[in-house]
């Protein structure tokens, strides 16, 4: 046959809705559903895991209700050890990063984003390959003489991962939720290998891509403002932002997201709190906007300080100080009332129920005294709400050693197959709020057993690690008590039990003001098993001079793994993404 009268083959559809590429046909990808689909009459199937669809006849499907058994990984896409490490992660890896609280990211999303899209898929592979290796359950489950290699075959899917994510075409808007997705994960993948500093750099990057689904200008925000992100859109663009927010939120108070880079759901302006809590989910995302407008605040202050070198009095932000005060109380009462009509009916949302509160407390400390950042003797009129924090942990210690296992130690609980050893997970949990009061508290009693509390947490949070934590803390207080409490006598002093602190611990001198730090930071390696730094600033002679001593761990720490990243910048792996 002439080659001038031979049919030209369709070129594959890689974009589009579903109806237009079983059709073999180009897509105009309109949303919610496509006007091709539309004209003719059909039915639009949507975007997958990116929502849409619908027919002239109905409203657009939703796709709230998508699960991960339908969609399943295409057979074939993976080879047999990439698949022992995907399995892992359905069966252990994603229980244990979703947290307490239910996670549409990783327990929903990221299952369908690997069924359709590559880069996630392999991104998962290495995070799941470096969980498996740092959980407690032996090397890997795989014995050495099969050859083997771990860091290897991490390092191979972080890669991959990259390789796919740099490949051009693609739809715009999916190619942006491709890259948030991966992003995360290799955030979470860093931190894991101990790597916060990489981490820390891809979250900022992450968040850079999150611009462009403001919804507010950037002339329009106030400097005291952070990010508002609408989560309405559809199931996918909800699930990636509150799992930006949550990260954010936990970053912050280590100084790894600048004020300018905070992530909020709602805008204060426009969105107040309901009467009721729909669910402990929305509890959780209201108290982490707050707690996000908070840390903005703090550094517009402790900028406002260091310029002016006097206490920030400007109206603004004086005023936004009393809204933040304010939605903390409406907050607690919304709180109060959707669980005095409704008893949480699960062991977790219980417990869930008892850890806002404790962070609630934290919340409410941070906003009280963020006008007078220079002087911590403000402190000192938060000591109740310090208890409160300690008694929630007892609170939450005894829920467990008596409504689910009788008589086990709180060490042995976190010891379980879901959180064995050094386990790992994303969510913050009991640990920022009980190092806060460690740091922050001067009632020697209350500060000892915070500093206990860390050291029983054999697992990790984030950027959050107990026994480390336990070990700056210890710094902190060698620098301020010195030898203030020597030959005095307060009997009991250092004794952790879980009573109630009473009036005779209360009772227990200070440590006056010239001897108190301030702006205490923890600097994590920037490689793996790096050295740990804690910097904080001290009064000499009538002025603020900056300190920094090294860490000497006080147990074993630190991760196994160790290898060179790929050779791609972070500012070039992510650059163009949110074109």
């Amino acid at each position: 046959m002439h080659e001038s009268l031979q049919k030209p083959r369709n070129r594959k559809v890689k974009s589009g809705c579903k109806t237009c590429k079983a059709r073999r046909v180009k897509c105009d990808e309109s949303r919610p559903a496509c006007r091709r689909c539309l004209s003719t009459g059909r039915a639009c199937e949507g975007y997958g895991i990116w929502g849409g669809g619908g027919s002239p006849y109905g409203q657009p499907q939703g796709n709230t209700a998508l699960s991960v058994y339908c969609t399943p990984i295409p057979v074939g896409s993976l080879t047999a050890d990439e698949q022992v490490s995907f399995d892992w992660f359905m069966e252990r890896t994603t229980k244990k990063f979703a947290g307490l609280f239910t996670s549409d990211f990783w327990e929903t999303l990221v299952f369908q984003a690997s069924a359709q899209e590559p880069a996630v898929r392999h991104a998962v592979v290495a995070l799941s390959a470096a969980h498996r290796y740092d959980s407690n359950y032996g090397p890997w489950m795989i014995p050495a003489v099969y050859g083997f290699d771990a860091e290897q075959f991490t390092l191979q899917q972080y890669n991959k991962a990259i390789k796919f994510l740099r490949a051009p075409g693609g739809n715009g808007k999916n190619t942006l939720r491709v890259a948030l997705i991966t992003c995360m994960i290799f955030v979470t993948l860093e931190y894991l290998r101990g790597q916060f500093q990489m981490g820390a750099a891809h979250l900022r990057y992450g968040i850079q891509l999150l611009s462009g689904m403001s919804t507010k200008p950037p002339s329009s925000r106030s400097i005291i403002s952070p990010n508002i992100l609408s989560p309405a859109e559809d199931f996918a663009h909800k699930a990636i932002i509150d799992s930006y927010a949550r990260l954010t939120t936990q970053s912050a108070m280590f100084g790894y997201v600048p004020p300018h880079m905070c992530v909020m759901i709602r805008d204060p302006l426009t969105n107040a709190l309901p009467y009721t809590f729909p669910s402990m989910v929305e509890a959780r995302q209201c108290l982490d906007d707050l707690l996000n407008r908070i840390h903005c605040l703090k550094r517009h202050s402790y900028d406002l300080r260091s310029t002016n070198q006097a206490e920030p009095n400007d109206s603004e932000t004086i005023i936004t100080q009393q809204n933040i005060i304010s939605d903390l109380i409406l907050w607690r009462k919304t709180h109060t009332a959707t669980y005095t009509r409704q008893t949480p009916s699960t062991r977790q949302s219980q417990f869930g129920s008892i850890l806002l509160r404790v962070y609630h407390e934290m919340a409410t400390i941070m906003a009280s005294v963020l006008l007078s950042p220079s002087s911590e003797m403000a402190y000192d009129d938060q000591t109740a709400h310090f208890m409160a924090i300690i008694s929630g942990f007892f609170e939450l210690w005894k829920f467990w050693t008596t409504a689910s296992i009788q008589n086990l130690d709180i060490t042995e609980l976190m010891k379980s197959p879901e959180c064995r050893g050094n386990g790992f997970t994303v969510e913050s949990g009991f640990i920022p709020p009980v190092y806060y009061t460690a740091l922050k508290c001067r009632v020697p009693r209350i500060r000892r057993q915070a500093i206990r509390t860390l050291r029983s947490a054999p697992h990790r949070e984030g950027v959050w690690n107990g026994p480390l934590l336990a070990d700056v803390l210890e710094v902190v207080i060698g620098v301020e008590e010195g030898d203030f409490y020597a030959g005095k006598s307060f009997e009991g002093f250092d004794e952790f039990i879980d009573e109630e602190i009473t009036e005779r611990d209360l009772a227990v001198p200070k440590v006056p003001e010239e001897r108190r730090v301030s702006d205490v930071k923890v600097i994590l390696p920037d490689k793996v098993a790096g050295d740990t730094f804690v910097s904080y600033k001290k009064a000499v002679d009538g002025r603020w001079v900056t300190f920094e001593k090294k860490v000497e761990p006080g147990v074993l720490r630190g991760w196994k793994l160790h290898f060179e990243g790929p050779e791609v910048t972070i500012g070039g792996l992510w650059k163009g993404m949110s074109q």
